[in-house]
């Protein structure tokens, strides 16, 4: 009863967004928008976003508890990805890839461990973009109200950061299987650094594909906003209070976007054409899902 009752608030706060996006602008305009998309730009975009499941595969590869060959973990990669298509925020499927490792490995501090260090490295690295773009391109939102939402992010990671790293939650009993692991990690430098340069290859290539986007949509803006303002939406879109970020999404997009001239409903139009190409590729992970079954027994 909790999980519906949770389930259906989530879904509520989305539905709730969207209709609220929605009743501001032109809902026919958006559809037209979506309709007159360049398929085979679109397409263009949809292989980058595959790829960055692969890539993202193989940076979990590094934080394993054990080996496992990159195959069955690619699996367990498209079936979380599903799974983000429905579960809270853009990392609820995260949750259901590290039951699955744990299911195979049997160590179910270090699986959480190595699915916690995939997602912290690539949000590392996205904040790192983030900040890039904000020395570089200030100009071109300097005198906007969005100004100061990548600096702002990266001063709460940071604090975030800090406090995760240095206080010792190790101490508390029920942490310390994911904590033991963590630490490992903290003393390897060597797979910090590995794990850092492809989390900027995934995170690049998401973010060019987001571009690529708007360019199907006949959207031509510099590749410099989406740089400054996908790591905000991204990290807005995480929080586990809609189903698979949807209306929180769309809400950054327009917030943001509209800010350095794109209209509402083109700002959504490319937000809900990020969405579809997102589920393109979870329904891959459904398939792998429907094929896999149940997690093994350990």
């Amino acid at each position: 009863m909790r999980r519906l009752l949770t389930f259906s608030l989530k879904l509520l706060i989305s539905g709730g967004l969207l209709y609220f996006l929605f009743s501001r602008i032109d809902s026919a305009a958006v559809l037209k928008t979506l309709k007159d998309v360049d398929l085979s730009i679109f397409f263009v975009a949809f292989l980058l976003y595959l790829s960055t499941v692969f890539l993202a595969t193989k940076r979990w590869s590094l934080f394993l508890p054990e080996a496992i060959p990159l195959s069955k973990l690619l699996s367990l990669y498209f079936i979380g990805s599903f799974f983000n298509t429905f579960l809270p925020g853009l990392v609820g499927g995260d949750a259901v890839k590290a039951y699955y490792l744990y299911k195979h490995t049997g160590r179910g501090g270090s699986s959480v461990a190595s699915v916690f260090m995939d997602r912290y490295l690539g949000f590392s690295a996205l904040i790192g973009i983030g900040l890039i773009a904000f020395v570089f391109g200030y100009s071109y939102i300097m005198g906007t109200q969005v100004w100061w939402t990548v600096p702002g992010l990266a001063a709460i990671f940071i604090l975030m950061s800090f406090l995760f790293w240095r206080l010792n939650w190790g101490k508390i009993k029920a942490l310390t299987s994911f904590y033991n692991p963590i630490m490992g990690y903290k003393a390897n430098r060597k797979i910090i650094y590995k794990g850092l340069m492809w989390s900027v290859g995934v995170q690049g290539i998401g973010i060019l594909g987001i571009y690529i986007l708007s360019l199907a949509l006949g959207l031509k803006t510099s590749i410099i906003y989406f740089c400054l303002f996908i790591p905000v939406i991204t990290a807005i879109s995480t929080i586990p209070i809609s189903l698979s970020g949807l209306g929180i999404r769309e809400a950054g997009f327009a917030i943001l976007f509209t800010q350095v001239g794109f209209t509402t409903a083109s700002a959504i139009s490319l937000s809900l054409l990020w969405f579809i190409a997102a589920c393109l590729v979870h329904f891959i992970g459904g398939i792998e899902y429907l094929r896999v079954g149940k997690p093994p027994k350990c």
